[in-house]
């Protein structure tokens, strides 16, 4: 088992690593092209939301829900432990979607504007099947 575990460090290492790469093109590109995801508007306030949205959807989504999915690899201790640790960072990934999705919705243009793409669709059928998996009934 440990030579398994140390064979597995430098994979861990290289995805946070990605991780952090994907955050910065993401906020990078959110700044460089902010004129493609503000067609109408130029102000300072609507910038930051446009540059967070993409910005914190793909945080929490991916990065942050994609290491709880991992904790149970590569954090050590007992099965409660790492149940805990997942379940509080899958629920601040619900969070940065949640705030993701309000940021969206905060712009002038009202939130019956954001209803006509299948991207907007698609993202709310997400958040919605993201939240649901919080089930207190579950037996496990």
């Amino acid at each position: 088992m440990a030579a398994v575990f140390g064979s597995m460090v430098p994979l861990h290492f290289f995805a946070r690593i990605s991780g952090l790469v994907v955050a910065g093109l993401v906020l990078l590109l959110s700044l460089a092209f902010k004129s493609s995801f503000l067609p109408h508007s130029s102000s300072q306030e609507d910038l930051i939301y446009a540059v967070l949205h993409p910005l914190l959807m793909v945080i929490g989504f991916i990065l942050i829900s994609g290491e709880a999915i991992l904790v149970h690899r590569w954090l050590p201790g007992s099965r409660n432990l790492k149940k805990s640790v997942h379940l509080c960072l899958q629920g601040v990934a619900l969070a940065f979607g949640v705030f993701g999705i309000w940021t969206k919705f905060h712009g002038n243009d009202g939130i019956v504007a954001n209803f006509f793409s299948l991207h907007s669709w698609m993202g709310l059928i997400c958040i919605s099947l993201f939240g649901a998996q919080v089930c207190p009934f579950s037996s496990h």
